[in-house]
């Protein structure tokens, strides 16, 4: 991209985005995760250390 290229509406992930249950490594209640460690942690980290916990209510709807 050049240099006068502005991004709106960045997505930025939240804590509640990086459930188990919504990775595509997760395997079920029983055998949990398949692999060693954890893909989403450095976004985990990242959310948390800046206080991106949970979103808003009503943050997906368009607004006229």
């Amino acid at each position: 991209m050049a240099d006068n290229t502005r991004i709106y509406d960045k997505f930025e992930y939240h804590l509640e985005d990086t459930n188990c249950v919504d990775c595509l490594y997760y395997i079920g209640k029983k055998r949990g995760c398949e692999l060693k460690s954890c893909c989403c942690e450095d976004i985990r980290a990242d959310a948390v250390a800046t206080g991106r916990l949970k979103r808003d209510r009503g943050w997906s709807k368009w607004h006229m």
